[in-house]
């Protein structure tokens, strides 16, 4: 048979356990609302039972006794499957975020339609020179051709200018990102090396873990990465290299806990801020910097894609209007004669696109050297100013003015579109753009707070589900406490009661 004390040593873990469970259940409960927090249970198992070897067995066998039970871990209940599902689809959130907010502030820039866009400025441009046409003498109608002439430069320099800014925005918050990310890549380390040490020491770092889900949940919507867990529970979070293979370890630390590698930024020939990483360690023997950083998904990959496929086609389009507007109007108006029967001279100024287009300093300060006429010697003549006007109507196609590769002006074509179509087909481009970037937002938030439902489903603390729990430990801890004090008043049989007789 057991001893006498078997029985309190196996109530004895009895109540330690489920004590155990109760500071679990309140830990839970204390952070129920704690951003980032996942619940944690206590495992229970039996311990081995003990072999009593007894006489009274028949047959002479022996017997085995339970030892009671002991908490085997404090585990967190987080589904990680479901954590890469949401770092994936929070990749693709991020990007659309960003696509999104860009396109909005192009379309703000545009403001199409307006009243004051730059196809109302267009419309009044033409009509100033269908005016002209019928007063060709007349100095107010020709000051009305100049400053709507000016007013249309204006907006097209304008409207370029606020795309540049816009670029140049894109860049720095490309610059802020990467200095996020590296912060994150250091904090992760940070933890990194802290839960390798709690776990060494055989225990559990769980709070330490979630704080890095949570970096990592904030990682995901900057920059697309895989995550490896290693052994010591440390983890590898790598990019993707410019080859496209998952290479690059954000958190890799030498032996005196420093970044092996780091994100850095560059400018490329444009102006346009390239992502790469370098050797923040040279020691470990790495020789390699300034390698590029494969960018798939992801806030960073939002922005890039928004700048190099959008944003730049725009800002091309607009060069190829407003380069397409000044060398048409300009062919018609050298080939009129002005008020004094000269030729014509050229009426828009500037070489690169709407950056620089702008009325001729010397028509602007005497609007007699507009040519509106046709031949010299007609006062009255304004089929030079008609000509102009009618290019509103002018069937234009896209040309490559340089034989450089890239579309820079509009020429006269069959089958083409006018100024006016040509400017309103890639604002309409950009309402399509904008407006799909909002729908995919609106589809990959849905999508992310189903999976994230379904994690807190599972890692979340129910209030509900905790009182349970605590309700149930408590019990059994008090009748733990019982078969203590059950054991306690055999012992006091035993020792006071039998001595007495």
């Amino acid at each position: 048979m057991p001893g006498t004390f078997f029985g309190i040593n196996t109530a004895l873990r009895g109540l330690l356990t489920h004590q155990k469970a109760l500071e679990t259940t309140a830990h839970n409960i204390a952070n129920a609302n704690t951003p980032g927090y996942t619940r944690q249970q206590v495992i229970m198992a039996a311990t081995p039972a003990y072999p009593v070897p007894a006489m009274s067995r028949p047959g002479g066998q022996g017997w085995q006794v339970g030892t009671g039970v002991d908490a085997q871990e404090v585990r967190r209940i987080r589904d990680e499957f479901l954590d890469k599902q949401i770092w994936h689809e929070s990749h693709t959130l991020g990007a659309w975020e960003r696509r999104r907010d860009v396109l909005q502030e192009i379309e703000v820039v545009f403001a199409e339609p307006s009243d004051t866009g730059l196809s109302t400025l267009m419309s009044q441009f033409w009509a100033s020179w269908q005016e002209l046409s019928k007063y060709a003498e007349s100095s107010p109608v020709r000051t009305t051709v100049v400053e709507t002439a000016t007013a249309l430069a204006e907006a097209l320099r304008h409207t370029y200018q606020q795309l540049e800014t816009i670029r140049e925005d894109i860049n720095q918050m490309m610059e802020i990102k990467v200095i996020e990310i590296n912060s994150l890549a250091r904090q992760i380390a940070d933890l990194n090396k802290q839960i390798a040490a709690i776990k060494a020491a055989g225990d559990q770092p769980n709070d330490l873990m979630d704080q890095r889900d949570k970096l990592l949940d904030e990682l995901a919507k900057i920059i697309d990465f895989r995550v490896q867990e290693q052994g010591d529970g440390s983890v590898q979070v790598f990019l993707a290299d410019s080859s496209g293979n998952y290479t690059i370890d954000l958190v890799e630390v030498n032996t005196n806990g420093k970044l092996v590698r780091k994100l850095d930024v560059n400018r490329d020939g444009d102006n346009n801020t390239i992502i790469t990483w370098v050797d923040n360690d040279l020691s470990d023997g790495i020789t390699v910097a300034n390698d590029a950083v494969n960018i798939t998904n992801g806030e960073l990959y939002g922005l890039q894609v928004v700048r190099d496929e959008q944003l730049a086609v725009f800002k091309a389009n607009l060069d190829t209007l407003a380069n397409g507007l000044r060398d048409r109007v300009n062919v018609i108006h050298q080939a009129g004669k002005d008020l004094h029967g000269n030729d014509g001279r050229v009426f828009f100024t500037g070489n690169n696109g709407a950056a620089d287009i702008d009325v001729n300093p010397a028509i602007r300060s005497d609007v007699t050297l507009i040519a509106a006429a046709g031949t010299a010697g007609g006062p009255g003549d304004g089929s030079n100013a008609l000509s102009i006007a009618q290019l509103q109507h002018e069937l234009l196609q896209e040309s490559d003015s340089d034989s450089d590769g890239y579309v820079d002006t509009l020429v006269t074509g069959s089958g083409g579109v006018t100024f006016d179509d040509y400017y309103k087909n890639f604002t309409a481009r950009l309402g399509v753009a904008a407006h799909e970037a909002v729908r995919m937002v609106e589809n990959q938030n849905v999508l992310v707070q189903q999976l994230t439902n379904r994690r807190e489903s599972i890692s979340g603390v129910s209030l509900d589900e905790e009182m349970a729990y605590m309700i149930q430990f408590q019990h059994a801890y008090n009748a733990a406490a019982r078969m203590i004090s059950t054991f306690d008043e055999m012992l006091d049989t035993i020792i006071n009661r039998m001595a007495a007789h």
